[in-house]
């Protein structure tokens, strides 16, 4: 999918508005409209099946500033999964087994950050944020939590350890060469094209036959009947922050730098919090900082594109567009692959993202003579997890960008479900694993 693609796209959507179903909540699969409510015995049941009409894709001008948007995040989301080395397979295999923690400093620092921007806004009554917000309740409102956020966020789990990938950092792994990460995708397309195919199954046979339980209420600050989500906010900024600069202080960053690369971390410009520092010329940086970035991001996201961070949806697009030239009457037998085949800039706008983190890596990695650096997993497990990885993700309501950077961080009670169940889903995984053969190998 090219920018020129995507481009043409906004210019037949300028001209042709689209009266497709509201994609606003697809960074997390959310375009669903059914409602969970909790009876007297806590079981769930549909409350409303209203399908609201989206206002179209927006103006040609509005995609043009999405997708600027998108691709310079992308890039900069690329550049800082490479420099904090997040993205290797064995960082993230290494993390469920507890011999790493770069992916733990990494998701604290962007949390944190996250977190505290959203308290600002929350706190100066911003309209975008309460719009956002408003948007990801249809996905909370549209699945159990124990059939949608637990059980996907556990197959997300499972599917990370496998294949040593999330749904953000395989593509910087493709863009840094990692062997076998193309293979991921491939699985991750395959795993978004089977639940689209059964999207409407999935929804009325297991993310509605659950309990509602504490997702009932949506936000954590809504169901504690708080008028604002600044200061649990705040407060969750802070606790992250402090949990990030504890990690950091136990587990010297540079203990953690691959062994491919000591040589260059020799260089007198990667000595961190010192004049000569480069962060263009080290390959590594304290993941700390790279969470800090990647954590700031969620100010343009909101901003200027409506949304916030997430990474799934890319999938899904792409294993929606092949109905493109359908006619209307064939693609709405279809319903959920059709709204995320039409094209809308607050779905759309993770192609460039993706697209441009691959690039940023791909950037990180030639410059510092990395290409094909970072071990990869084998065919097998690449495909599987993969699969595993973007299915758990549509069922669970968002990835790992999704519900770990931006669900959490916006007090969404789902998120902070699916959170520890991937987490879960990983472990168990991973210690079944080495304990039979090489799972975590460091490099």
């Amino acid at each position: 999918m090219t920018l020129v693609h995507i481009l043409s796209f906004a210019l037949w959507e300028h001209c042709h508005p689209s009266k497709a179903m509201d994609m606003t909540g697809a960074t997390t699969g959310a375009t669903e409209t059914t409602a969970l409510v909790k009876d007297e015995k806590g079981n769930a049941s549909v409350c409303s099946s209203k399908k609201e009409a989206s206002s179209g894709g927006g103006t040609s001008s509005y995609w043009i500033v999405v997708i600027a948007a998108s691709a310079i995040m992308g890039l900069l989301f690329g550049v800082a999964f490479y420099k904090s080395h997040v993205y290797e397979p064995q960082t993230i295999r290494g993390q469920f087994l507890f011999r790493r923690f770069i992916m733990l400093k990494v998701f604290f620092g962007a949390m944190g950050i996250g977190a505290l921007i959203f308290s600002a806004m929350s706190y100066l009554g911003m309209e975008a944020f309460g719009k956002v917000r408003h948007l990801w309740k249809h996905t909370s409102m549209s699945r159990s939590w124990l059939t949608g956020a637990a059980l996907g966020g556990t197959l997300l789990g499972i599917g990370m350890a496998v294949s040593g990938a999330c749904p953000g950092m395989v593509w910087t792994a493709l863009g840094a060469g990692t062997a076998n990460s193309a293979v991921t995708i491939l699985g991750g397309l395959a795993g978004a094209l089977t639940y689209g195919l059964f999207a409407e199954k999935i929804q009325s046979g297991i993310l509605m036959k659950g309990p509602a339980g504490p997702c009932a209420d949506v936000y954590a600050d809504e169901a504690l009947g708080m008028s604002s989500a600044s200061g649990m906010t705040a407060f969750l900024g802070l606790v992250c922050l402090v949990g990030c600069a504890a990690l950091e202080a136990l587990v010297p960053w540079k203990s953690e730098v691959p062994v491919r690369l000591e040589g260059a971390m020799s260089d007198p410009s990667c000595l961190f919090g010192t004049a000569s520092f480069s962060f263009v010329q080290c390959p590594a940086w304290p993941p700390s900082v790279a969470g800090l970035l990647i954590g700031a991001l969620q100010l343009p996201a909101i901003l200027l594109i409506g949304n916030v961070l997430g990474s799934s949806t890319a999938f899904q697009i792409c294993a929606c567009v092949w109905m493109l030239p359908l006619s209307a009457e064939k693609r709405a037998r279809y319903g959920y692959m059709n709204a995320f085949a039409t094209p809308n800039p607050k779905s759309w706008w993770q192609l460039p993202y993706v697209a441009f983190a691959a690039v940023g890596a791909c950037l990180c990695a030639g410059a510092a003579n990395d290409d094909g650096g970072a071990a990869g997993v084998g065919n097998v497990a690449a495909l599987v997890g993969g699969f595993l990885i973007i299915f758990g993700s549509r069922l669970g309501g968002g990835c790992t960008s999704g519900h770990g950077l931006s669900g959490c961080a916006m007090l969404m009670v789902q998120s902070w479900i699916a959170v520890p169940a991937m987490f879960a889903g990983g472990i168990l995984v991973a210690v079944a694993w080495q304990s039979v053969g090489a799972f975590f190998q460091p490099n």
